[in-house]
Order: C-alpha cells, then sequence, then structure tokens
C-alpha cells in the first residue's frame, strides 16, 4: 500500500474520536485529502477541521428578512452585495461554514468556522458573470500542524460560480478548492462541491 494511503487509513480509522458513521465522509473531507497531497490540514478558510453532518444553526438568520421584502429588494436587488451565512459542503458533509461579506468594489471578506490562530480570515475578488451570477476567485494561507507560531506551508485558492435567488435573500453555486506548496506549486489537492447562503440582514 502507498505509504501516504496508509498514514490516511490510520488517521482515519485508529483515531479513537472518530465514529465509524463519519470515517466515510472523512475520507471525502478535505483532512484526508489535505493529507493525500502532504499538505497542512489546518488550511485558513479552507475547512473546519471536523466532520460535522449539518452545519451550525445562527439564530440571527430567523429573524433575517422577517417582513422586510421590500426593503431588501430596495436595498440589494440582486445583488451578492452585503453579509451572508455560508455553508460549504462536499462528499455529502459540511466542508467549512463561515460568514462572508460581499463588497460593491469587486472585493470579498470572509471570517470562517476556524479558531483564530489557524488563520480564519481570508480574502477574494469577484465579478459579475451573468445577470444574479458572480465568480468568486478567494485566496488564502495553509498551515503547519502544531507548529508555535502557526507557520505557513502553503496557500489554496477557491474558485465559486454564485447565483442570487430572485427574492435576494439566498444564493447557491459551486466550489473548487485547490492546494500550493510554498514554492507555489500545484500539490494535486482538489475538493469540489455546493454552495448555500443565506442573506444576514439589519433586522
Amino acid at each position: 500500500m502507498n505509504p501516504v494511503m496508509k498514514t490516511v487509513k490510520q488517521l482515519l480509522y485508529e483515531a479513537p474520536f472518530i465514529s465509524r458513521t463519519t470515517r466515510g465522509a472523512l475520507a471525502l473531507l478535505p483532512l484526508g485529502i489535505l493529507l493525500l497531497g502532504g499538505v497542512s490540514a489546518n488550511a485558513a478558510c479552507g475547512l473546519t477541521g471536523t466532520a460535522l453532518k449539518n452545519p451550525i444553526r445562527l439564530p440571527v438568520l430567523a429573524q433575517a428578512g422577517n417582513g422586510l421584502d421590500q426593503d431588501l429588494d430596495h436595498a440589494y436587488g440582486h445583488s451578492v452585495v452585503g453579509l451572508w451565512h455560508v455553508v460549504y459542503t462536499a462528499g455529502g458533509s459540511t466542508f467549512n461554514e463561515s460568514l462572508d461579506q460581499w463588497h460593491s468594489d469587486g472585493t470579498e471578506f470572509e471570517n470562517a468556522w476556524l479558531p483564530p490562530d489557524t488563520g480564519n480570515i481570508c480574502f477574494g475578488v469577484w465579478k459579475e458573470a451573468a445577470p444574479r451570477t458572480v465568480h468568486l476567485h478567494h485566496v488564502g494561507w495553509l498551515f503547519t500542524p502544531g507548529s508555535t507560531p502557526p507557520t505557513a506551508s502553503g496557500t489554496f485558492t477557491l474558485d465559486e460560480i454564485n447565483t442570487v435567488s430572485s427574492d435576494g435573500k439566498s444564493y447557491s453555486g459551486t466550489f473548487t478548492f485547490k492546494t500550493y506548496d510554498i514554492t507555489g506549486a500545484p500539490t494535486g489537492v482538489e475538493v469540489t462541491g455546493t454552495i448555500a447562503a443565506t442573506r444576514i440582514t439589519v433586522d
């Protein structure tokens, strides 16, 4: 057996904190994939590090848009500009989750559900690809697990195609996540999946 594959198998099946029901999903998540590529599993904005089947529920979303359909349309229309709760799914499990802010100048700022000391803030640029549809190119750092202080070991890119719903309250799309070593060379790691986002409003 390939030694890398053997290591991954040992991590996924011998670790006491991983249940049998999540092992298959973990193999599809970035943790296993990044290990296959020999890259750190602590990717800023790139993965949660846990095999959550379902995303976190935010109480603020229950209030978002209540009776404010006209205000939403007036303030945002069909634009992606604004603040969103975003859930990334790959292999049937949550790949990442974030609070994502899109700006009218074509830049984007994301706060991922990761420990801050591993690098949970990332940035991107976007452009309109079609009516209500945008293309995002997002970049961030990879870190060496357990290093003190955290040491960058490479980078990643996250490319998305998202379409805002007709009511402006949500968007959905697809993503491709790739990693690179410290020389900028591709590692061969690639994760694809789907995106579901809900707009966060003032009221």
